[in-house]
């Protein structure tokens, strides 16, 4: 949902406590037979962590609440495993399950997780959560019947990150490593009206980036870079193995306030022949004054399928593959412009900014604006406003607006 908040505080006897808090939505849907089911996720967690030296140690309450539909598609003829005799009496028929018909699913689930970081080396940190939970989940069929059930949640999850090779200074080659894995389980108790459930997801997922970044005699910078990841996932959802890569080419020269950046990815193979997702992009952006918002800066990105940047990245992003595989034959242009100038008594920088995104089928204009602080006398505060228009083919132009507000003290 892009809300977040974190309060740290001043280091006492070398160490530090923290709270934080962060709200997320996620959707789902799925089907099987003749039903389908989707809905929305809403959760929101608050956490507190304290870290001293090398480690830190922490924990998150979590409360989720989710509410969807299923449908019966009414296709002919039914599988037997849901065809569903009427019943003659006042019970419900088919030993207790809801097998025909519409209806409304809801549901509250409570949680805590622990969690903590070690430090074990100078370039090698590793992590671990774990999660237990408790709610309960309400079927409502059309028919007028409310079902309900308890439900509980377990979870555990690993992993680490390590700079195995670091360059000397600005120049050299880098290699990192990163890697995690992870268990959740989710079930509900078997009642009078509701059959147990019983659901369990697993995930590995394995990533490497390297780059080497070489010094110009002209005061710039070279920089090739190459990225691999390894993903499995089973248990009862979507399962496989699946590899990416991707890589980039940048060239910068900060005196200049050039920068030129090629890139791409690309899934290599998956056990699921329906995957398929690769994208490319190239991108110019001029700012000669890098160390400071204020004049004028201009940049321009043409992208070509889906997502192009960071094969890791991508592979370790949360949205599922087939929401990140984007139109593999469509390419979209993006430019942007921003001129930046001194307000209130030249603490803040005031920027003006104006974003255009052009593709086949759609269009959309921005106009904004961003206040930043330019010195450390004025407030840690960074405000930004923005409004855009969307064109699309054969459909009503569709208008947007937002801000946002970062503070800091």
């Amino acid at each position: 949902l892009g809300s977040a908040f974190t309060s740290t505080g001043e280091t006492d006897s070398g160490g530090s406590l923290a709270f934080w808090g962060q709200a997320a939505k996620s959707s789902f849907d799925g089907s099987e037979g003749t039903f389908s089911l989707d809905g929305e996720v809403t959760t929101i967690m608050l956490g507190s962590d304290y870290a001293q030296d090398d480690w830190l140690v922490g924990m998150a309450l979590i409360q989720s609440d989710g509410e969807g539909e299923y449908r019966d598609e009414k296709i002919t003829p039914r599988p037997a495993s849901q065809t569903c005799p009427v019943s003659q009496s006042n019970q419900i028929p088919c030993g207790g399950a809801v097998r025909t018909g519409n209806g409304k699913v809801e549901s509250s689930l409570t949680a805590v997780a622990p969690y903590g970081k070690v430090q074990v080396s100078e370039r090698m940190a590793v992590w671990g959560a774990a999660g237990l939970g408790s709610g309960e989940v309400t079927v409502k069929a059309a028919s007028g019947q409310r079902l309900e059930s308890d439900i509980d949640w377990k979870m555990a999850a690993a992993g680490l990150r390590g700079d195995v090779l670091a360059p000397a200074q600005d120049s050299g080659f880098s290699l990192v490593i990163t890697s995690d894995v992870l268990w959740a389980s989710t079930a509900s108790e078997k009642t009078a009206q509701l059959a147990a459930s019983d659901s369990k997801v697993t995930r590995l997922r394995f990533g490497l980036e390297s780059g080497w970044k070489t010094a110009l005699e002209s005061g710039g910078y070279f920089t090739p870079r190459l990225e691999i990841g390894m993903r499995h996932d089973g248990g009862d959802a979507e399962t496989g193995m699946g590899i990416e890569a991707g890589g980039g080419i940048t060239w910068s020269d900060p005196e200049l306030g050039v920068e030129l950046n090629l890139e791409g990815r690309m899934l290599i193979s998956h056990e699921s022949d329906d995957f398929k997702d690769r994208g490319f992009a190239a991108s110019f952006a001029f700012d000669p004054n890098p160390a400071t918002e204020r004049g004028a800066s201009f940049s321009v990105r043409h992208e070509f399928g889906g997502q192009s940047s960071g094969g890791v990245d991508a592979l370790f992003a949360s949205s599922p593959l087939e929401d990140r595989s984007g139109d593999q034959d469509q390419g979209r242009w993006q430019a942007g412009a921003a001129y930046g100038f001194a307000v209130f008594g030249g603490g803040f920088t005031g920027s003006p900014n104006l974003d255009v995104g052009y593709s086949e089928d759609v269009r959309d204009y921005s106009v904004g604006w961003r206040l930043t602080p330019e010195d450390r006398s004025a407030p840690d505060l960074t405000f930004s406003v923005k409004a855009t228009r969307t064109e699309t083919d054969n459909e009503p132009a569709e208008h947007s607006a937002g801000f946002e507000i970062i503070a800091r003290w």
